[in-house]
């Protein structure tokens, strides 16, 4: 649905209310038409059906003393929303995207609430596909065993696509320690097949800790090389 700030007059508005979209670009706000996108219930969407219906048990099943300590520490963890004001989610919607960050990572569920805790900054500065060799290696990314590493990646795409955050799929996850350029190599050809060299390739990388805190994604284009 829509959001809408009042000032004197209303200021501002965000989402969708009838068959309008409310949004804001560096031109100003605008409205558009919703477009309904089509739905090709792929096995990604599956998986993301499957773990929120998991979560959400998950919330069923915990104690009421464990649901209020959730409530209790929402203010720890209050996010700016779409009108950049500060907001406390709920101790569910809390235990809900904790619990989906960490377990989309490969990482243990997240029973109890946690305390908050330094996120690395490490900044991965390139991505170099080898094809010949086999490896797939990322300059400067974290290698700390308590982090762990969703890496990311697109298809081969046409040349020239900027745009690519849509087209990144989670293709593999490990402990930044345990990181392998073979590995990672295997990871990206296991879901798309060998690259050749030249290609225009992109790559996203996020960390994410035992909490369920996450990093923003970091997406860097791969050099391909033979």
């Amino acid at each position: 649905m829509a959001k809408i700030k009042f000032g004197m007059m209303m200021t501002d508005a965000r989402g969708k209310l009838g068959g309008q979209v409310f949004s804001k670009n560096a031109a100003g706000a605008y409205i558009r038409t919703k477009v309904t996108p089509s739905n090709p219930q792929t096995s990604y969407q599956a998986t993301a059906r499957a773990l929120f219906g998991s979560i959400s048990a998950g919330w069923s099943a915990l104690t009421a003393a464990q649901r209020a300590a959730w409530n209790a520490a929402v203010s720890d963890w209050a996010k700016t929303d779409i009108f950049g004001d500060l907001k406390n989610p709920t101790g569910k919607a809390l235990y809900q995207r904790l619990n989906n960050q960490a377990q989309s990572a490969g990482l243990a569920a997240v029973t109890d609430v946690p305390a908050k805790a330094e996120l690395p900054n490490d900044v991965v500065t390139a991505a170099v596909i080898a094809v010949g060799a086999g490896t797939l290696t990322l300059t400067g990314a974290n290698a700390d065993a308590a982090t762990q590493i969703m890496l990311f990646a697109t298809p081969v795409l046409s040349a020239g696509t900027k745009f690519v955050k849509n087209r990144l799929r989670n293709i593999d996850n490990y402990a930044g320690n345990a990181a392998t350029p073979a590995d990672q190599y295997t990871a990206f050809t296991d879901k798309y097949g060998a690259p050749t060299a030249g290609d225009n390739v992109y790559i996203g990388v996020k960390y994410v800790l035992a909490n369920g805190q996450t990093s923003p994604l970091q997406i860097i284009k791969a050099s391909v090389t033979a």
